[in-house]
């Protein structure tokens, strides 16, 4: 089992390497909709093919082992280790932590479709969630845009900058049409807000306190002229798109309820 481990993962891992250092981290830009979501199904396609096909093959047995599962995860905790440290290398971005993640999520899925051991409900939630979890992350990280602008009190915008500089149309015009602040008697601010609006649908926003505009996005008040204090002249909003976060929410739920079983289930069977 570990000599099949190996001839899997080093050549996945070598050719990542390699391609990193020719190329450095990729724009992730390119894997956006449907970009990703042809990769995700290609992936589970060609590893439900695989299992059918191939079941009994000690090359897929091995990439679906708690071994290979063991040995990703390790590898996983590597590179997070490699981003904490070392946050200016995008180390988040390289071909190596995604080769990494696919090996994962590779391991995740064969998993679940092998598993017939005892307490299969426990085991499919906390499987299926963390490889939705991971897959969220991965692969909608190319979706996700973070995006700021400056807005007068009693303007409107139609577009903001991206973090890296770069002008987006929103979709849509949003007026600010006034904004308060509160300070406590030290002069440090306790509240604020503003009112916006999208054509007839007004609303408040605080700060931390988002507007949730829609399933994938989220309007957040994040800064003001704190010279002017109360009486600033502008705002500034921040538009956070995520349309997978409903996916790693579902993820995280399932992972959470599988743990629940398996702490409190005790021996009994699902």
């Amino acid at each position: 089992m570990g000599k099949h481990l190996a001839y899997l993962f080093v050549p996945v891992l070598l050719v990542a390497a390699g391609v990193q250092w020719a190329f450095g981290n990729p724009d992730i830009r390119i894997f956006a909709f449907p970009v990703n979501v042809a990769v995700l199904l290609a992936l589970t396609g060609g590893l439900y093919v695989l299992n059918r096909e191939r079941r009994n093959s000690r090359w897929t047995a091995a990439l679906a082992s708690g071994y290979a599962g063991v040995a990703a995860m390790l590898l996983a905790a590597l590179c997070c280790l490699v981003i904490a440290c070392f946050p200016a290398c995008e180390w988040q971005r390289s071909w190596v932590f995604l080769a990494v993640l696919l090996l994962l999520l590779a391991n995740l899925f064969l998993a679940v479709l092998r598993y017939r051991g005892r307490f299969r409900i426990r085991f499919y939630l906390n499987h299926a969630g963390l490889f939705l979890l991971i897959a969220a992350l991965a692969f909608g990280a190319a979706d996700m845009r973070r995006m700021r602008a400056a807005v007068n009190v009693g303007e409107s915008i139609d577009r903001a900058y991206t973090e890296e500089g770069a002008v987006r149309s929103l979709g849509y015009t949003l007026v600010v049409e006034d904004f308060e602040a509160e300070f406590y008697d030290n002069r440090t601010p306790s509240d604020f807000r503003a009112v916006v609006s999208v054509g007839d649908d007004r609303r408040t926003i605080r700060v931390n306190h988002p507007w949730h505009k829609s399933w994938k996005e989220d309007v957040y008040l994040t800064e003001y002229d704190t010279e002017a204090g109360r009486d600033s002249a502008y705002c500034i909003l921040e538009f956070v798109v995520q349309p997978w976060k409903y996916v790693a929410l579902t993820g995280l739920l399932l992972f959470m309820a599988g743990a629940f079983a398996l702490v409190w289930g005790g021996r009994n069977r699902d």
